[in-house]
């Protein structure tokens, strides 16, 4: 839908209305500085080089010009509070106006203080500068041609007669005004410097206008296309995230089918191997066992396969209750307790005896402090294996630590990628364990990462997750 208006930014200005009204702000900041320029040269010239001429014009001047300023510095403050598409036409009648009285009160000030004598007069040089860095160049030189003509005008007033001059006694002969030669030097040394600095002025600061028009275009041009890649992008993810839900569907359908035959299978094997159907020869059970390790191995890989689409589903909401991680951490210890000894190794738990309850799945937490533990108990030959809990207000940590094979640093952030296997693992496995772990505490709201070696102890691994605190 088309907006009656241009786009605010969020400093309530259009970049065009930033650019206006950042001049009207220069031209007031520049007058205050102005007004006390004029107030010190004044009080200088009469007191330190005794110029003979009354400052109270002077004074009277920069006191307009004060309160002028203040007004203009409000009016600027309240921009803000204009309706977009306003503001560009009323900051410009703001800077013409300013630029009329401006010149007005320069030809008035120079003439009380000594006119054509003075040589401030080239001053109006200066704000031509000013006006041509924040004007366009027609302006810019019909404010030059102003205030030529506003001089010559002066000068011939005062030399005819029809006003008073003001002489700087002490600088310059009483006469000086009236020298024709002198006026005609003035008047076209002004004029020579008014129109080159008006030239140089405009030419530059048209050229860098020109420039940031450019880059504005630019810049719009390339937001257009980022904005364009984006939404192809977007599309794409969308894309991406409909064909995995599908995958993981079928995925789903297809690892239960392949479940239920496979578990009649191993339970017909069970029934040979325990000789219910009659006696089998060593040769036999040993291919027979053979085949029952193989379809166990299969019927995890399945059971991990059903486990990701379950998780993607987000049914771990529906397991959710409380839980005491100290408690479940100690049955799952163990569990492999056994296993440890066997193996000569040293399973330590460090958790407190009393903890806060979250709000998790027990199943689910018991599955990846499980696969943990499992994974520590097979990837280390000696030593020992460490599982610590500790509990803030925040949140509550567990860290499994070994003193095993350790992983590469290299293979450190590919570790939980689905069917990842490490380049230094010898055991078997469906490479789905740390990523369904990760799921899992994920879907809980935590974190779980990898540190190897171990800092504690320069050696093996160090696996941590982390877990919010019950709100």
């Amino acid at each position: 839908m088309n907006n009656k208006f241009p786009e605010v930014k969020p400093d309530g200005f259009t970049p065009e209305e930033a650019a206006v009204t950042m001049r009207v702000r220069v031209f007031v900041n520049m007058r205050w500085f102005a007004i006390l320029a004029i107030i010190f040269a004044a009080v200088i010239a009469s007191t330190v080089f005794h110029i003979g001429f009354s400052p109270l014009p002077v004074y009277i001047i920069c006191i307009f010009l004060a309160i002028y300023n203040a007004v203009l510095w409000r009016l600027t403050r309240n921009l803000t509070s204009e309706q977009t598409g306003f503001v560009v036409p009323r900051v410009k009648h703001y800077l013409y106006t300013n630029v009329f009285i401006d010149l007005t009160m320069l030809i008035v000030l120079i003439h009380y203080t000594g006119g054509i004598e003075n040589p401030f007069i080239f001053l109006l040089i200066l704000y031509v500068i000013l006006a041509g860095i924040g004007l366009s160049h027609k302006t810019t030189y019909f404010i030059a041609t102003g205030a030529f003509l506003m001089v010559g005008v002066m000068v011939t007033l005062e030399y005819t007669g029809l006003i008073s001059h003001i002489n700087l006694e002490g600088f310059m002969p009483p006469d000086q005004y009236k020298q024709a030669s002198y006026i005609v030097a003035i008047l076209v040394a002004l004029a020579v410097l008014l129109y080159s600095s008006t030239y140089l002025t405009t030419a530059v600061s048209g050229e860098l206008r020109k420039r940031q028009r450019q880059v504005v275009a630019l810049s719009q041009q390339l937001l257009v296309e980022k904005e364009t890649e984006l939404d192809v992008s977007a599309k794409e993810i969308d894309k991406l995230e409909e064909e995995k839900k599908r995958f993981l569907s079928f995925l789903g359908m297809a690892a239960h089918d392949l479940k239920a035959p496979l578990a009649a299978i191993q339970g017909f094997l069970w029934l040979i191997l325990t000789g219910y159907t009659g006696k089998i020869s060593d040769k036999q059970r040993d291919m027979l066992d053979r085949s029952s390790r193989r379809i166990n191995d299969l019927v995890n890989l399945i059971s991990d396969l059903l486990d990701i689409p379950r998780i993607e589903a987000g049914q771990l909401v529906q397991e959710m209750k409380d839980v005491s991680l100290n408690e479940l951490i100690k049955r799952c210890a163990d569990d492999f307790s056994t296993v440890a000894k066997e193996k000569g190794l040293d399973l330590n738990v460090e958790v407190p005896e009393t903890m806060a309850k979250i709000k998790g799945s027990d199943i689910r937490l018991r599955q990846v402090v499980t696969n943990l533990l499992s994974n520590a108990l097979n990837y280390t030959l000696w030593g020992s294996v460490t599982i610590r809990a500790t509990e803030t207000e925040l949140e509550q940590r567990v860290e499994v630590m070994d003193t095993g094979i350790g992983i590469p640093p290299q293979e450190l952030p590919k570790l939980f990628y689905d069917f990842f296997r490490g380049s230094n693992v010898s055991v078997k496995g469906t490479g789905l364990g740390l990523a369904i772990s990760k799921r899992i505490i994920e879907a809980h709201g935590g974190k779980i990462w990898a540190e190897s070696p171990c800092p504690e102890t320069n050696k093996g691994s160090k696996f941590i997750f982390t877990i919010p605190g019950k709100s």
